[in-house]
């Protein structure tokens, strides 16, 4: 984790958006289990359900983000929040964390809903993890090839990529949504794993598609901002193979240019990492695909 990505101190005034959601949920599950505890959870009034949503309950698509049904599920939730919150934070900034958050929730919950009407039950629907796993699919969405340590029942150490975590999500909930449909149909819906691929699905299309038409607006904004500038004064990206511009139409090449790396970097720590092209995020990943084919042959 890059400096930067922590949630902050113990002063409210320091902690940034993932600690206020992390004390947000933990905060009203403390509220409901010490002053309002119920074991049914379809009397929980934060819940998302048909029946509430029947009786205009809508503020429930909201809500039901921040119930849980117990300290396991809390505690599953907030661990992924941490972790892929701080990472998220550190890509695309506060306000784009919180659009994805609150959208996977209530993607997740009108998809889970559709899904209850069509299998004609009415199950209550709690927990953070729709909008948890529209943060993990950002982020994989983002950097596919980043790795991360995990521990497997929290004990056994695995390395995998953020691409491999969201593809064993995906299959880990379909299989539960056949075994729903096909082995347990009248069992009643456990977990909500509708929800969770609306909120996969939200996290996926808010990076491939509401994110960079975003960034264009905000690049437009700061082009109206700015001077005028000289021509040819700016970041230039070249692409490996282009001709080299001085050749003056010759064939000749030119290898790795370190310096439009770093062009692009110093966009990142300006910017964020929302705010690069699709050309500037192929040449990033170009770059560091060769730096790994260095360290390998060296190694």
């Amino acid at each position: 984790m890059r400096e930067g990505s922590s949630t902050g101190g113990f002063s409210p005034r320091s902690w940034n958006v993932v600690t206020w959601l992390l004390v947000v949920n933990v905060a009203v599950f403390v509220v409901q289990t010490f002053l309002f505890y119920n074991p049914d959870p379809g009397s929980n009034s934060l819940a998302l359900s048909l029946e509430a949503v029947g009786k205009w309950h809508l503020w429930t698509f909201v809500t039901y983000q921040f119930s849980h049904a117990s300290l396991l599920h809390l505690l599953g939730n907030m661990i992924g929040l941490y972790f892929l919150g701080g990472m998220l934070l550190n890509l695309v900034g506060p306000k784009h964390l919180l659009y994805i958050y609150f959208l996977g929730g209530i993607a997740g919950g009108v998809l889970q809903l559709l899904f209850s009407l069509m299998i004609g039950q009415d199950p209550a629907i709690i927990g953070a993890s729709a909008s948890v796993l529209a943060i993990v699919l950002a982020v994989a969405t983002l950097i596919p090839h980043q790795s991360i340590q995990l521990l497997l029942f929290f004990i056994i150490p695995v390395k995998m990529t953020m691409r491999q975590i969201a593809l064993l999500v995906i299959a880990l909930n379909a299989l539960t949504v056949v075994y729903q449909l096909v082995a347990a149909p009248s069992d009643g819906v456990g977990t909500a794993a509708m929800a969770h691929f609306g909120g996969i699905g939200l996290g996926w299309a808010y990076v491939r598609y509401w994110l960079p038409s975003a960034n264009e607006r905000l690049r437009g904004k700061s082009r109206k901002k700015q001077k005028p500038r000289k021509k040819g004064f700016g970041i230039k990206i070249l692409r490996e193979g282009d001709p080299e511009p001085s050749s003056k139409g010759s064939d000749a090449k030119y290898p790795f240019v370190a310096k439009d790396v770093d062009a692009v970097l110093d966009k990142i720590n300006e910017q964020g990492f929302q705010s690069l092209s699709d050309e500037e995020r192929r040449l990033l990943e170009r770059s560091s695909r060769k730096l790994s084919d260095r360290i390998d042959r060296d190694s």
